[in-house]
């Protein structure tokens, strides 16, 4: 039997879009307090924090993070080796399916580095958060007192789906 293209082109549609129910999207999502500590004088860096839940059914992947307002973002653990807690960047942190990873003091954190401008008491910053396959969605990280700790109510974001 021959198969034209067209034939084939539907073929693969109906057999891949099955899967295309099962994944996660950014609509799957959510993003819970979140909130960056203010800048002291001199504080070339900084750190956000949040909670971010899952309600797919498949795990959902943060690969990196953006702003305008420092000269990199990166993705940060804390680990401890001989007693001693050390910052470290990560590649991805993944959020399981059907469940929430926090980002928080301690733990993981976005980490702003090379601040343009100190981060001020009471502002709001966008933050882009890139997932794997392509999901991006802009957070507004609330600006929290330098000695703030958490534990905060969940806050409302913007998202947009795009790049």
């Amino acid at each position: 039997m021959k198969l034209g293209l067209t034939s084939i082109a539907c073929t693969l549609l109906l057999l891949t879009s099955g899967f295309a129910t099962a994944q996660t999207t950014i609509d799957t999502l959510t993003f819970s307090d979140p909130w960056i500590r203010a800048s002291v004088p001199g504080q070339k860096n900084g750190a956000g924090y949040l909670e971010i839940s899952n309600q797919s059914t498949q795990p959902a992947t943060l690969t990196a993070a953006n702003s305008d307002r420092a000269d990199r973002v990166e993705i940060h653990t804390i680990i401890r080796e001989g007693g001693v807690a050390k910052m470290r960047e990560v590649e991805q942190i993944e959020v399981p399916a059907d469940g929430k990873v926090t980002l928080q003091p301690g733990g993981y954190h976005i980490m702003f580095v090379g601040l343009k401008q100190p981060f001020k008491e009471g502002e709001t910053i966008p933050v882009n958060l890139n997932f794997a396959g392509g999901l991006v969605t802009t957070v507004q990280f609330k600006v929290m007192a330098p000695t703030f700790t958490g534990g905060g109510q969940p806050m409302q974001h913007h998202m947009m789906k795009g790049h």
